[in-house]
């Protein structure tokens, strides 16, 4: 597998805000969100055995990139993550489908679906374990109140999550994210990570 990193922190925002976990950060992404440094950093090969053998927490975060770029090895890492009894979390841009087997096995997969990609929210939103965050900013691929009102008909509002998008700390952003899904009935979603500077 291509990692950019391993680590053990506090889950900074979604539904397991909050929380300690390991996260395994994996390389390679198929979109080029503006700000997103991800690419950009040094990559080490491990096979899902040598990943294993680096979890330090009872739940485990696959992050990225995109984790769904590579599928085979995916699919691997989460069938030997269930079978040792780990809580297993994934974030995805929800571009490329997981195996229904495979998303059996997730406890909790968070989909935050890129503005003008081609992903399928009908897809993602009937799995029970699926929750959906949007990002509100300025960016091109962030998405703007306008379009979550138009889409909240459809959303399933406890499975629905608004976040800001930033990295200055004092979270400039985030009042409008909190308006926002408070009017929608949806949650909010902070960024600790940010207000606090840690990973």
């Amino acid at each position: 597998m291509r990692l950019i990193e391993i680590f053990y922190s506090i889950q900074g925002e979604g539904p397991a805000m909050g929380r300690p976990a390991t996260f395994v950060r994996l390389a390679g992404c198929n979109l080029r969100c503006q700000g997103c440094d991800t690419d950009d950093r040094p990559r080490q090969e491990l096979s899902p055995v040598e990943v294993i053998r680096n979890i330090r927490s009872p739940m485990v975060v696959i992050t990225g990139g995109e984790p769904t770029m590579q599928m085979e090895e995916l699919s691997q890492l989460i069938s030997l993550l269930h079978r040792q009894g780990s809580e297993i979390h994934i974030e995805t841009n929800g571009t490329n489908p997981i195996a229904e087997d495979i998303l059996e096995k997730i406890h909790c997969a968070v989909v935050s679906p890129k503005r003008g990609s081609d992903y399928n929210l009908d897809f993602w939103a009937e799995k029970k374990n699926v929750h959906i965050k949007f990002v509100l900013g300025k960016a091109s691929w962030c998405w703007t109140p306008e379009l979550l009102r138009e889409m909240a008909p459809i959303l399933e509002r406890k499975r629905t999550w608004i976040m800001a998008y930033g990295t200055d700390q004092n979270m400039p952003e985030a009042r409008d994210a909190w308006d926002l899904a408070l009017s929608l009935g949806v949650n909010y979603s902070d960024r600790l990570h940010i207000r606090l500077k840690r990973k």
